[in-house]
């Protein structure tokens, strides 16, 4: 049965704790604002059930609250410094390769840069203070797990990206490269001959490099902070990753391909999105007097339209100046320099999640974000993407190959082919009732993931850590999870008793070669 997520998320809030207050230390060690926006929706519920939280971050929460103490990291880490953002309009999709690097080289620089922060260090180094859970975002900062040793309590992650073979081994799953794509090829469901190869390729660099590269250079940072901070020798992050109690994913079952379990993954894909809340008064008489329709376009909150080439934003003002529909376009200018067609309004911020639930929003322009994509399937509209960077091209082909979406180069964007695209998406069809299927699957779970993640995480503390949770699979050697030392046992034990056999037959050979030779002799003397 489906319930409406107002009913579920005001039950939720309202329900007091059944087990009493627990404190709660909540980190977001990632600068980019897309991530600290995702991971504060799962602090609401925690506060009002009582839970007393702490956060860690780059970013001050929009709401107070006194059970809410805020630890940030000033000023954060200026991501653009290391990747600017002019560049970045000017990459064309890079190597898988590549990308495995970068996620690695960020996660590894934006854990250096907060661990260094007074504030954290301070936190390291304190002597009073009791945490009954850390909770900490699943995204390249490993060596942040070594808070839950310190303050010896349990750890829940919050996986931002979806679904990777290195939570599976956390949890004591090998992932079946033979029908689960790896992170960076999850829009593909059936793969062929050489899919799979490649699958497997990209599977075992991702596995070697990570186990002999990346994570010792984490084991190397969390010994330099926490070194002579925290009593007796420190465990190793491969230690801590394998003790994490549950991971919260942001994944959805009708959106990402089936693949095996364990009591530890859980699916929260969509908790982002919340209920629909008013419009102001100017912007929904713009949307309800847009008779034919209103285009929305953003590319997000890292990457700002302001940022790309004086080109492309003539390229889009040429394209939607031919259109009938009205444009509301995030800018973060007051102004356009090129000057605007009568159909188009900017504005530096936007309620994206209340307008894409406006009846007259046909049609949503992105670079193809992970969660503006899932707001966009929760409320069923088609989606014309214009990726520049890291998942956003997953993301793409994912929901070109559903069905509900098209997708365009930057590099080669025109304004013919713009308009093609944006009438196709309008105009046929199919898109708009893929966009409306892919909708009912995703608003279709038995109890809405904000309800799902909140019940975990007070599970794990209720519990001590939930061990029983854990297979015994996240601690066996490679050998053991695969039975190589049985099947050698057994193939031993075969080999010997063939050998056995061997021996038998060829002593009973010569013992009856003897016997013969005998009865010969015995014969030739009888003659």
């Amino acid at each position: 049965m489906f319930f409406p997520f107002p009913f579920l998320l005001i039950t939720l809030i309202l329900a007091p704790s059944a087990y009493g207050a627990y404190n709660i230390l909540f980190m977001c060690p990632f600068p980019a604002p897309s991530h600290w926006m995702f991971m504060e929706h799962f602090l609401a519920p925690l506060l009002q059930r009582g839970h007393h939280v702490t956060t860690l971050t780059n970013h001050p929460a929009k709401q107070r609250h006194p059970n809410l103490t805020e630890i940030l990291i000033e000023p954060p880490l200026n991501l653009a410094y290391y990747h600017p953002k002019e560049n970045m309009f000017k990459m064309q999709f890079s190597s898988d390769f590549e990308n495995l690097h970068l996620y690695w080289e960020t996660g590894l620089t934006s854990s250096e840069y907060a661990l260094n922060q007074s504030k954290v260090k301070s936190l390291i180094a304190s002597k009073d203070l009791h945490f009954d859970l850390v909770v900490l975002e699943q995204f390249f900062h490993e060596s942040f797990l070594m808070f839950a040793h310190k303050f010896k309590c349990p750890v829940v992650t919050l996986g931002t990206l979806g679904y990777a073979d290195n939570m599976d081994r956390a949890m004591g799953l090998l992932t079946p490269w033979s029908f689960v794509p790896h992170l960076f090829l999850s829009d593909i469901n059936h793969m062929d001959f050489y899919q799979r190869a490649y699958n497997v390729y990209i599977s075992l660099y991702d596995a070697f490099f990570r186990h002999w590269f990346y994570l010792p250079q984490m084991q190397a940072m969390a010994e330099r902070h926490f070194g002579g901070v925290i009593e007796g020798p420190l465990p190793h992050v491969n230690e801590l990753v394998q003790n994490i109690s549950v991971m919260l994913i942001n994944s959805h079952r009708s959106l990402d391909t089936p693949r095996p379990s364990m009591p530890g993954l859980v699916s929260v894909g969509g908790i982002h999105i919340k209920p629909v809340k008013p419009l102001p008064a100017e912007l929904q008489r713009y949307l309800d007097s847009s008779t034919d329709g209103v285009i929305y376009f953003s590319l997000g909150t890292y990457i700002h339209s302001v940022d790309m080439p004086r080109g492309h934003i003539k390229i889009l003002l040429d394209a939607f100046a031919q259109l009938k529909q009205n444009v509301l376009w995030k800018y973060e200018n007051a102004t356009i320099d090129a000057g605007l067609p009568p159909n188009v309004r900017i504005s530096k911020w936007l309620p994206q999640n209340d307008i894409f639930a406006h009846a007259n929003t046909k049609l949503i322009i992105t670079q193809g974000g992970i969660f503006s994509t899932q707001e966009g399937v929760y409320w069923g509209i088609p989606l014309l993407f214009i990726p520049i960077f890291g998942d956003q091209h997953r993301n793409a082909r994912k929901a070109v190959r559903a069905g509900y979406a098209r997708s365009l180069h930057f590099d080669k964007l025109t304004s013919d082919d713009l308009v093609q695209n944006i009438q196709l998406l309008l105009n046929d069809p199919q898109y708009k009732q893929k966009a409306l299927e892919a909708s009912s699957r995703f608003r279709d779970n038995p109890v809405h993931p904000l309800e799902e993640a909140t019940f975990w995480m007070e599970y794990v503390m209720r519990h001590s850590g939930a061990p029983h949770l854990k297979s015994r699979s996240a601690y066996m050697p490679l050998y053991q999870y695969l039975l190589l030392d049985v099947l050698g046992c057994t193939l031993l034990l075969v080999l010997l008793i063939i050998l056995l056999i061997i021996v038998i037959v060829n002593v009973l050979k010569r013992c009856l070669a003897v016997r013969l030779k005998a009865n010969e002799d015995s014969q030739k003397k009888q003659k």
